[in-house]
């Protein structure tokens, strides 16, 4: 049963995403010592470095898929969860206060800035809500809502979901934030959801304007292709 409050990464089928996970790990622990972090991986992949970063590793049934951190989302091991995506780096110590930032929803988020975003605009919607780094609870709805992310992103990417591409261009396609708006506009799987206060120091992606805030940066987000 999970007992803590921690950080989680996925790394899989490129091994850059590893080197970069755990450069992002270092640099979380460089300013949190104490943060718990847990990476799901390929077994073949750890080795004593990746040991001594990591509290927890996963390697069982870990899928070799480039979205395979949908498919960890559910298996978290702690109460309070935040996903860093593995082209993050960890600035300020501050990131020790995340878990005090999480209100009574589901999950806590950051936003895509328009200029920013490679595909936001649609003639049914919009995407609005960056999936490179948030918080959510270890609940059983917020767990089946993880769970279904995972199954209906592989349906997405195979083909076998279809969509009314007048108002749904098959564009979205390639985006994991267009099944998690879906599910979270279109479904009863959706979440309570909320945003962090100044969101862009909690996830200020490398595109971002400067005057995003003016505060130091936590969490600085790369873009690893």
């Amino acid at each position: 049963m999970p007992q803590h409050n921690g950080f989680i990464y996925a790394a899989t089928v490129k091994k850059q995403f590893l080197y970069s996970a755990l450069m992002s790990a270092m640099t979380l622990k460089d300013h949190w010592p104490e943060a718990n972090i847990t990476l799901f991986t390929h077994e073949e992949w750890v080795d004593s470095q990746v040991e001594d970063t990591f509290d927890t590793i996963i390697t069982n049934d870990v899928p070799h898929h480039h979205r395979a951190k949908l498919w960890a989302l559910d298996k978290t091991p702690y109460d309070l969860t935040v996903y860093l995506d593995a082209d993050t780096e960890i600035l300020s110590s501050d990131i020790s206060t995340i878990f005090d930032q999480m209100t009574n929803a589901d999950i806590l988020m950051t936003k895509i800035r328009k200029y920013a975003g490679a595909f936001v605009d649609f003639p049914g919607g919009k995407l609005v809500d960056h999936c490179g780094m948030f918080m959510y609870r270890n609940t059983p709805h917020v767990m089946k809502f993880m769970s279904q992310w995972w199954k209906l992103y592989q349906k997405q990417v195979d083909g076998s979901w279809q969509w009314d591409t007048s108002l749904y261009p098959e564009d979205l396609r390639p985006w994991d934030q267009w099944a998690f708006w879906w599910l979270m506009n279109k479904t009863d799987y959706k979440l309570n959801r909320e945003y962090f206060k100044d969101d862009a120091r909690w996830n200020f992606v490398n595109t971002y304007h400067k005057d995003e805030t003016d505060k130091d940066i936590i969490v600085y987000h790369h873009t690893l292709g």
